[in-house]
């Protein structure tokens, strides 16, 4: 169906060019010598993602509250010859988060291209569950909600993106000599890029947790919201949406009776990382969300021309749970 769209809309969304994953992988020579900050980059998604891009000549900084893992990370890359460092943040930490920046910038020979927020926790027992715990009475007060991974998966990243936002303003440094890894000012200009993370529970329910949910949900409101402006501002925003992938954090989530992870069925997480790639390399991808699937990566067509990912996420979803019922 035609849908005719008011041109007041237009001032507010442009249609953009869908994220293809059958067209080859872009040059990734765009991504040498890049400064990229990672928060949570030290296990799982983020581990993943520091790898390939560091295999790739960026200059990758993990930012973690896992001390011992994002050292460890770090060295173990950089005795490769890649170019990586370690910071320890707290994303839920205004001023742990700005030492980073400055860390990763101070790192980068003097500037940042690239944030890509991974930061995340597993969320807290589900909302009703929480309340269940504490009977009803007006002698007693309940205990505050639990909100620890509103904190870290969506404040954190907003904080992230506003600090990526300020930070991508500083003047290009000016090369120091023939090894510099700065951009040469007659260079074809990088266009400043922050890749959101956020879920399939950001577009449909998550049976476990609602903190979840609304923290990823929020995460892809924060994406929608601030996109054509940041465009405008010289910045690039796109949103990967990942269905479950085994990392040490998805394996901590409490069991479920109702739902069976591994028939359910887990993403490689070489999947996810060839999303990442792919969309940070390709300078035309903009405006755009990509959910990573078992049977593989789709564009979701997460906008206001095809239908806020309604369609795409619905059939999607039904290929999925048909494979799954058989």
């Amino acid at each position: 169906m035609s849908i005719q769209i008011p041109d007041f809309f237009h001032q507010i969304v442009s249609p953009t060019t869908p994220f293809d994953p059958s067209k080859p992988l872009p040059d990734t020579n765009i991504l040498r010598g890049k400064s990229i900050l990672i928060t949570g980059g030290a296990s799982g998604l983020g581990a993943a993602s520091v790898r390939q891009l560091a295999s790739l000549g960026s200059i990758v900084t993990i930012a973690d509250v896992q001390t011992d893992a994002g050292t460890t990370l770090a060295q173990e890359l950089t005795s490769q010859g890649h170019r990586v460092s370690f910071v320890t943040c707290d994303v839920t930490s205004w001023e742990s988060q700005v030492s980073a920046f400055k860390h990763a910038i101070s790192f980068g020979g003097g500037s940042i291209d690239i944030v890509v927020p991974f930061a995340g926790i597993v969320g807290e027992t589900h909302i009703v569950d929480q309340v269940s715990l504490h009977p009803a009475s007006l002698d007693t007060d309940p205990p505050p909600a639990r909100t620890n991974t509103i904190s870290v998966n969506l404040l954190g990243v907003y904080n992230t993106a506003y600090l990526a936002v300020h930070y991508f303003r500083l003047p290009a440094p000016i090369p120091a000599g023939p090894h510099s890894h700065a951009q040469p000012t007659n260079a074809h200009p990088f266009k400043k890029t922050i890749l959101f993370i956020s879920s399939i529970a950001g577009y449909v329910s998550h049976p476990n947790s609602s903190t979840y949910c609304a923290a990823k949900f929020g995460v892809r409101g924060l994406w929608q919201g601030m996109q054509k402006k940041a465009f405008e501002a010289g910045v690039r925003t796109n949103l990967i949406a990942p269905w479950y992938i085994k990392t040490p954090m998805t394996m901590r989530e409490p069991a479920d009776p109702e739902m069976n992870m591994e028939l359910m069925g887990f993403v490689p997480i070489e999947g996810l990382v060839d999303a990442v790639v792919r969309v940070l390399a390709d300078e035309e991808c903009q405006g755009r969300a990509v959910a990573v699937f078992p049977e593989g990566n789709f564009d979701l067509g997460d906008n206001l021309y095809e239908g806020f990912a309604g369609p795409e996420m619905q059939r999607r979803l039904l290929e999925r749970f048909k494979g799954i019922t058989g």
